[in-house]
Formats: C-alpha cells, sequence, structure tokens
C-alpha cells in the first residue's frame, strides 16, 4: 500500500455524501491502520476572533475563517508554513499544529498562508482503500497552492478540471476518425 500522506483527496463528481461532496482534503496520514484528512474547502460562519477568548482565554483580532475539516470531531488545526510552530510535517514545507499552547500564540501572530479547521476526517484499516477503488475518491500530490487556495473560483473544480479532461480524452480516443461511419 503506497500511503497518500500528504495527498489531495478529491471527490468524485458522483460522491453524494453530504459529509464529503465536491470536497477537497489533504492527507495527514495514510497506514495499514487507516487514515486521517482535513477538508480543505468547507468555510463556515466563523473566524478565528470570534473564539479565541473561548479557546484560547485571550482575545485576538484574527478575523481568519474558520473550515470544518471534516465529520470527525476533531481537535482546532491550523495548517501553515512555520517549522518552528510545527507538530506534524505533512509534505516540503506545509505543516500541521493542534498543540493548545502553540495555537494560543499563533493565533497572536496570524501566519500566513494557513488555514485554521476543526474537526477532521477519518477512515478505519481499508476503508479509505475501498473507496478508492468504488472510484469515490481521485487523488494528487498535494501543493501549498491548492493546500492555501486563494485562486479564483472553486477549489475542488479546479482540482477536478485535470481528472476530467483525462476521462473525457480516454472515451474520445476510442471514437472513430468519423463518427457517421459507425
Amino acid at each position: 500500500m503506497k500511503s497518500l500522506k500528504g495527498h489531495l483527496l478529491i471527490a468524485h463528481p458522483s460522491l453524494l455524501d453530504p459529509n464529503f461532496t465536491k470536497t477537497v482534503l489533504l492527507m495527514l496520514e495514510h497506514t495499514q491502520l487507516g487514515a486521517a484528512g482535513l477538508v480543505l474547502n468547507r468555510p463556515i460562519d466563523g473566524t478565528v476572533a470570534a473564539i479565541s477568548q473561548t479557546a484560547f482565554n485571550h482575545p485576538c483580532d484574527w478575523e481568519k475563517p474558520i473550515h470544518l475539516g471534516g465529520p470527525v470531531t476533531g481537535p482546532l488545526t491550523i495548517v501553515h508554513q512555520c517549522a518552528e510552530w510545527a507538530d506534524q510535517e505533512i509534505l516540503d514545507g506545509v505543516y500541521s499544529t493542534i498543540d493548545r499552547d502553540k495555537l494560543s500564540q499563533m493565533v497572536l501572530l496570524k501566519p500566513e498562508p494557513s488555514l485554521v479547521l476543526f474537526n477532521c476526517a477519518g477512515w478505519g484499516p481499508g476503508q479509505l482503500e475501498y473507496e478508492l477503488a468504488e472510484d469515490s475518491w481521485y487523488h494528487c500530490p498535494a501543493t501549498p497552492e491548492h493546500i492555501f487556495w486563494n485562486g479564483m473560483g472553486n477549489l475542488w473544480d479546479a482540482v477536478i478540471r485535470p481528472f476530467s479532461t483525462n476521462r473525457v480524452a480516454r472515451i474520445v480516443k476510442h471514437l472513430p476518425p468519423d463518427a457517421t461511419l459507425n
């Protein structure tokens, strides 16, 4: 089994589970024991400033949107590019932090680029492999550009496009040069 840690997991257009429809996940772990990731494209109505007093016992003025990282209850996480604050390296130059004391300081420093998320997505042993075999997901190596998406349009639309193009190309290559002769 090849680990998908540091990859994007992209929901297939036919995946209708409301937790994952049109989602893009950053895979944090993928072993024989299971997998964990964070949904990158589900902002919620809330900011770090709004939760700071409750979460860290001090106010902050960081109006950073918070994202729903998935349906599984999990810690507040900041994904960022500051090695000195890292709890885990996800891929070269991209880190995650869940340690409450580090997060408490980070929200005052407002690191950018970054994503702030709560909860996560999780799979038991063999579950993700089954979903991949069922074509529920596409995957590709993650890049900081996609993780810290601020491009034009929707992240899912942008990352699904190459897979859709490849699918059409596979179908078209089997068509005869003149389909009217078929």
